[in-house]
């Protein structure tokens, strides 16, 4: 079983591998992050800022000349440097934290919206990299798969949301989450997601894509691949 998983995952890891979470590097993720807090502890905040936005340069600038692609590595460079402005605005180690802080619970928030509905927001996320008709997606037998999918990730977006919040006077505590729950750790939960999903349509029963082109009547074989 676990070595189907590995499998697995490493498949679903290809196939994730333009998103942007799939591409930054750990190191990169979490080291200004890191640098940032322990700065500011033994020195004035607009001093980590600095030294933390220099860090952030010369990495830049050695991705650049050891040739490593661009693309993927300004995600991370524009983001630390929001936060390093959040955090020259609000004066305070922890402002580095608050642009993340925002992004999850406004996701959370939009994601338990769109559950309420009927509409969970994983349906449009899937139509948007498949191509899948919308019917599809609403039909009875398929649309329970992804609005439990919804919910597990409402429910670690906004369970991440509030330690944070909860946390936020410790900057410690704030970069241990940071790491807990860095895009590794996503990648991690979106495959497992993404299988719970494959699972559930499977045993839902529904009709696979082509036979609900083809108004093909039950019983169906369900959707084997893909969600």
């Amino acid at each position: 079983m676990f070595e189907s998983l590995r499998r697995n995952y490493k498949s679903l890891v290809k196939e994730f591998k333009d998103l942007p979470i799939a591409n930054e590097n750990l190191v990169d993720a979490i080291l200004a992050p890191i640098f940032f807090v322990l700065a500011a502890r033994f020195f004035k905040v607009d001093t980590a800022i600095y030294a933390t936005g220099s860090l952030v340069f010369v990495l830049l600038l050695y991705r650049f000349f050891k040739k490593e692609s661009m693309k993927h590595a300004f995600y991370g460079v524009a983001g630390t440097l929001v936060a390093l402005g959040i955090a020259t605005l609000q004066g305070s180690t922890s402002g580095f934290f608050l642009p993340g802080i925002i992004r999850d619970l406004s996701v959370a928030s939009l994601g338990f919206i769109s559950i309420l509905i009927g509409r969970p927001f994983t349906i449009y996320t899937s139509k948007y990299i498949r191509g899948w008709p919308q019917n599809w997606f609403m039909h009875k037998k398929i649309k329970p798969a992804y609005r439990e999918v919804a919910i597990i990730w409402v429910l670690f977006l906004g369970l991440k949301g509030l330690l944070q919040i909860y946390f936020f006077s410790s900057p410690e505590i704030l970069i241990l989450i940071k790491i807990g729950t860095s895009n590794q750790t996503t990648l991690f939960l979106l495959v497992l997601t993404y299988l719970y999903g494959q699972k559930r349509l499977r045993k839902l029963g529904g009709p696979s894509i082509e036979e609900f082109n083809n108004n093909v009547s039950p019983p169906w074989v369900s959707q084997q691949s893909g969600f």
